[in-house]
């Protein structure tokens, strides 16, 4: 069973139209295939189908209406839960999903410089709109609201396919298209800036500079503000280029089409570390970050840069989430790509010198011109960026004291910084959290790179290494290493050596590292008492513990305890998660870092959890406690 939704609604079997009922229940249906995955609650539902007033028998025709649709769609296709219904498509089952699927996957093609791989799966995601909007003909809050989001993700997959046709095409095939777009869509500034650099590559410089002007009187007289500052950049450069001299573009005109990232704009300097080609998943965060880091600024010369915070624990893909979006961003950065990784700098005076020089190295100063002190060189630097637009990404910060030297100056830059304390302070950033993958990105990471047959018939084995993995995109990335360099190596193989270490995270091997070091490293910044405490959380081998639970664990009161808890979610360490009880919160921790810790930190016998928490009495007790309790799921107080 299919469905479309990239227009009117419409379900499929075997590519025949299914007939699904009359107006509520084709209602119904779109409401939850627009909340898909998720939970759409019972009073929502009755606002959709009756936004006036409701019949009393309101809930008795939603139950008839889902059990009809359970009927033609398949008994486990809508499961019901406490606050409603859930309806939970196969993979690939929905248009929406596998055209968003597909512009990420297209994002990271053009991220790998792959142009025209790139703008042959956007031409397919895009050809499966069958209508000018996502669920067209309804009405109601919820329709708009998924039709908005769908149509902002189809420009931004318009305005990629058309960059990536501007590398690989004859720009003058580009500019009828163009200008359709620019009339459709007047104040659209990026379709503007495509459509002066196919103009301009076409040799039509004066029409290019007349399209930047035109904008710019429309957006003065209905919005009252410029063009965004790579707009005014592009038309600066190609209003001051020599109108006589030969065009870069020429054998573009001439019919070849061909790579070239030649043009107006460019940064001049690239530190970022590779990009990945195969990235997956993140689709909405990537979307985030991006957008924050690329939107347009008003902040007046001299406020600090625009910034971004992706936090999240070790191994969830922090640093391969903030350079993939640093890519993409890239050409909003004329003026250079800067790159700083934190744990590669010691936190003393010397290691911020060493830091500010790198980036004045990036800014075009040479070792030799830059003043010995970190102050004079921060001097130096904030004067470089104040007036240009550089990115600056800061990967692996562990405190805010590491950050202010380094931030630009000045509306036009932005900053994207990676790290496992959450609670770090920059003002005004865009925060990121990153959570542990989903199973169906789960699974399309660990087959990434992989031949499509490498893990046909082995169901049970796949289902027990992801279960390993727990979503962790540093585990997954390990075990598809090893499958793709051991062709020979069933996943039983993988499976039985994972399933049946003490320390799996010991055998899960990073560039450089393992992941259990990458473990001891993040564990390493916690003070005596946190590490110790730590420990104690995870010999308790339990999924969940409240703070009332932990606080008898540890000797201490619960107000303590939570106030401990809270401190190893801001590192990460631990995430809440809702407890049994209503308005009630239980902390989890995932289980490859649980593993690792009851396999390497001392053993947590009453004698060795800290001597300065209360309650030290109850200390005797612990061994019979973690007897009755390890087993449970969730431990609570009764």
């Amino acid at each position: 069973m299919r469905f479309s939704v990239l227009g009117p609604l419409q379900v499929l079997s075997l590519d025949r139209p299914v007939a699904i009922g009359g107006p509520k229940q084709h209602i119904l249906l779109a409401l939850l295939l627009a909340r898909s995955g998720g939970t759409v609650p019972v009073p929502q539902i009755v606002d959709t189908l009756w936004p006036r007033r409701p019949p009393r028998t309101a809930l008795a025709q939603i139950h008839s209406r889902i059990s009809s649709l359970r009927h033609i769609l398949g008994a486990e296709t809508i499961k019901t839960v406490p606050s409603g219904y859930s309806l939970t498509p196969s993979p690939g089952a929905v248009d929406a999903q596998v055209f968003e699927a597909e512009v990420s996957r297209a994002i990271a093609l053009r991220a790998a410089g792959r142009h025209a791989e790139a703008t042959a799966v956007l031409r397919t995601c895009l050809g499966r709109w069958r209508g000018p909007s996502a669920f067209q003909h309804l009405e109601g809050e919820p329709f708009d609201r998924e039709a908005g989001r769908l149509e902002e993700l189809r420009l931004f997959a318009l305005e990629h396919r058309i960059g990536a046709d501007l590398e690989t095409r004859d720009a003058a095939e580009l500019v009828p298209e163009l200008v359709d777009l620019v009339a459709a869509h007047p104040t659209h500034e990026r379709f503007h800036h495509h459509l002066m650099l196919a103009l301009d590559r076409s040799g039509r410089r004066s029409d290019a500079l007349n399209a930047y002007l035109g904008l710019q009187r429309r957006l003065a007289a209905e919005l009252g503000t410029d063009p965004a500052e790579d707009l005014q950049r592009l038309y600066h450069q190609l209003l001051s280029m020599d109108r006589g001299a030969p065009d870069r573009r020429q054998g573009q005109r001439q019919g070849r089409a061909r790579p070239d990232r030649g043009g107006p704009a460019g940064p001049s300097v690239n530190q970022l570390p590779p990009d990945i080609a195969d990235f997956i998943g993140r689709g909405h965060e990537r979307r985030i970050v991006v957008g924050a880091l690329t939107a347009g600024s008003a902040a007046p010369r001299g406020t600090a840069a625009r910034a971004v915070i992706v936090s999240g624990m070790t191994g969830v893909g922090k640093s391969a989430l903030a350079v993939h979006a640093a890519h993409l961003a890239r050409d909003s950065f004329p003026d250079g790509l800067l790159y700083i990784d934190g744990s590669a700098f010691p936190r003393t005076e010397e290691g911020l010198r060493g830091v500010l020089g790198r980036l004045l190295h990036g800014l075009g100063v040479p070792e030799k011109e830059q003043p010995g002190s970190w102050a004079l060189r921060q001097d130096v630097y904030r004067s470089l960026v104040a007036t240009r637009r550089v990115l600056v990404l800061i990967d692996n910060v562990t405190e805010a004291d590491d950050l202010r030297a380094i931030i630009p100056t000045g509306g036009g830059s932005a900053v994207c910084v990676t790290t496992q304390v959450s609670h770090l302070a920059v003002d005004g950033a865009v925060r990121v959290p990153l959570d542990v993958l989903g199973a169906d990105e789960s699974r399309a990471l660990l087959s990434s790179g992989l031949s499509p047959g490498r893990f046909e018939g082995q169901g049970r084995w796949l289902d027990e290494v992801l279960a390993v993995c727990g979503g962790l995109p540093a585990a997954l990335r390990a075990v598809g290493n090893v499958l793709a360099a051991r062709p020979h190596w069933s996943l039983e193989q993988v499976a039985a050596a994972l399933t049946g270490a003490r320390n799996p995270a010991s055998r899960l091997s990073l560039p450089g590292r393992s992941l259990a070091d990458a473990f001891d490293e993040a564990c390493g910044r916690l003070t005596e008492d946190s590490r110790r405490a730590l420990s104690a959380l995870a010999a308790l081998d339990v999924e969940r513990l409240t703070p009332g639970t932990a606080g008898l664990l540890l000797g201490c009161s619960g107000t303590a305890a939570a106030a401990l808890l809270d401190e190893l979610t801001d590192r990460n360490l631990l995430r809440p998660v809702p407890a049994a009880r209503p308005q009630e919160w239980a902390y989890a921790m995932h289980a490859l870092l649980r593993a690792h810790l009851r396999a390497t930190l001392p053993d947590v016998l009453p004698d060795a959890l800290p001597t300065t928490l209360p309650n030290s009495a109850y200390r005797g007790n612990w061994g019979q406690f973690h007897l009755r309790y390890r087993n449970s799921a969730e431990v609570g107080i009764p």
